[in-house]
């Protein structure tokens, strides 16, 4: 009796799974099919408790033999995912389904609950219960204490101001929802996945340890070398997942960061792929700010440090900054955010020194320590400039065959590339003249020198000079490239400026 009851149970179940997968919600997302069929498989041959993160990811994913869980969060991140389309489709096409799959938090375990369990209205005093009943009140109260428990490690450690309230959906805003004080700094950075106090950059800037977010999963990159960025420490980790972060604000206008880099995918990776095999949608306030975003292709490759800046960003009215992070064909992946005030229309100018160290001109301007470069060499010089206030502009440079991409909102900006000849000509040992350097310098594919000779520009050695070029747009990629291609002996730069010269009315 009791097998056959048993069998009978096994075979609604069975039922059930099959009308899921045959529904069309996982059309988009076979790994979700294939996971839920893994996990129900497991479930009814009674081996579900020896299922762990590592054989999850092998076994129903397809990772190689050395996955790493630490390292790698897909498992938690699949999960997750499946465990919401679960929700949604038995709220919308499932909705009369006389039995529900449910994956409850921090376990693998498929759950089959009978519909009228769920919704059975309480009728007063009721001291016996039936036996699914009791197991269905179990498991609610176990996932509730789960749910607190969850809260207070995440409480613990990422303190929030005493009146923020977390989101319980990350793509939408309460009514009720009371904002936090802003604290009384503008400027914002923190980095996603850290679980460390704070970080202070080449630049001097503080970046926050990971808070104010809802959802996701973190992870690290294992100390992996990222390309373009002078300051990798902002990408060795991420948060993962469908997730938000809701960041009180002063009312103003903002500049907002968003950092990327792409490491679970593409060449030399476990999972291989590449283009197109991570593809997300950012949304800020509830406007979407990027669609079928794919890092990879963005960076031009893997292990690339990706950045993209918005303008005229506000806070919503509730007081904060809401950034959304929604999988589209695989769960999004964010570094870093950097919140600054802005100019209202413009970007802030960007100054780049080509050195290791921050410099302030004698204007009171900074300019950045090296940075989006990819090739070429930095190096530090020690000659005497003659003809600027700024000497310490030129005390470094990079030369060789490189490239910068330098993040710019859409609009016009102007850009100026700083030069000194400190080699031919400027020792004793190296005789200087014309022709003895020559490169080209392009920017998003047009040429903006020409068989550049700094030495015959610029009336000999130890003498600075500029290029200044306006209506400079941005590429489809949110970067203003500047390639350095020599022709004789090796390109050099000193130092770069861009300054936003879009007009009022057109940055509206």
């Amino acid at each position: 009796m009791i097998e056959t009851k048993k069998h009978e149970r096994e075979s609604e179940e069975r039922a059930e799974l099959a009308a899921v997968l045959a529904s069309g919600i996982f059309a988009k997302a076979p790994n979700l099919a294939k996971l839920l069929s893994y996990l129900c498989e497991r479930y009814w041959e009674g081996e579900i408790d020896s299922v762990k993160e590592y054989r999850l990811a092998v076994e129903a994913l397809g990772r190689p033999p050395d996955f790493n869980p630490s390292s790698n969060a897909i498992v938690r991140v699949e999960i997750h995912r499946l465990r919401e389309k679960l929700r949604k489709y038995y709220e919308n096409e499932g909705s009369e389904h006389k039995v529900v799959i449910s994956l409850q938090p921090g376990r693998y375990a498929p759950q089959f609950i009978p519909k009228e369990e769920i919704h059975k209205p309480p009728t007063g005093n009721q001291p016996h219960q039936s036996p699914t009943r009791q197991k269905l009140n179990l498991i609610l109260a176990g996932t509730t204490i789960l749910a607190l428990a969850v809260a207070l490690t995440v409480a613990l450690r990422h303190p929030r101001p005493q009146n923020e309230k977390v989101l319980a959906d990350s793509t939408s805003v309460p009514e009720t929802f009371t904002p936090a004080l802003p604290s009384a700094n503008s400027e914002v950075r923190i980095i996603a996945g850290y679980s460390r106090k704070d970080y202070i950059d080449r630049s001097g800037n503080v970046w926050l340890g990971d808070r104010y977010f809802d959802g996701g999963s973190t992870g690290v990159n294992d100390g992996a070398v990222i390309l373009r960025t002078g300051d990798p420490t902002l990408f060795q980790t991420y948060r993962i997942g469908d997730f938000s972060y809701n960041i009180p604000l002063k009312p103003g206008d903002y500049e907002l960061w968003l950092y990327f880099v792409e490491t679970l995918f593409g060449p030399g990776t476990n999972a291989g792929g590449g283009a197109a095999s991570r593809m997300f949608r950012v949304l800020v306030n509830g406007q979407t700010v990027l669609n079928n975003f794919d890092i990879f292709s963005d960076a031009g490759g893997n292990f690339i440090a990706d950045e993209r800046v918005f303008k005229d960003i506000h806070p919503a009215p509730d007081g904060y900054l809401h950034i959304v992070l929604q999988h589209e064909n695989d769960a999004p992946l964010l570094n870093a955010i950097q919140i600054v005030p802005g100019i209202p229309g413009k970007l802030r100018p960007i100054r780049i020194a080509c050195r290791d160290t921050s410099y302030t001109d004698h204007s009171g301007d900074l300019w950045v320590p090296d940075r989006y470069c990819l090739a070429g060499r930095l190096v530090k010089r020690k000659t005497p400039v003659i003809g600027t206030q700024d000497p310490g502009l030129y005390s470094g440079e990079r030369f060789g065959n490189f490239s910068y991409a330098i993040p710019a909102a859409p609009g016009k900006y102007a850009v100026t590339l700083y030069f000194c000849e400190q080699y031919f000509g400027a020792q004793p040992s190296v005789p200087g003249g014309d022709g003895l350097r020559v490169f080209n310098v392009f920017c998003n594919g047009r040429i903006l020198l020409k068989d550049f000779d700094i030495y015959k520009e610029a009336g000999g050695a130890e003498k600075p000079i500029n290029r200044t070029f306006h209506d400079i747009e941005p590429n489809a990629q949110g970067k203003i490239m500047l390639q350095f291609e020599p022709e004789a002996n090796y390109a050099l730069v000193n130092a770069i400026r861009v300054i936003d010269e879009t007009s009022s009315t057109s940055s509206r």
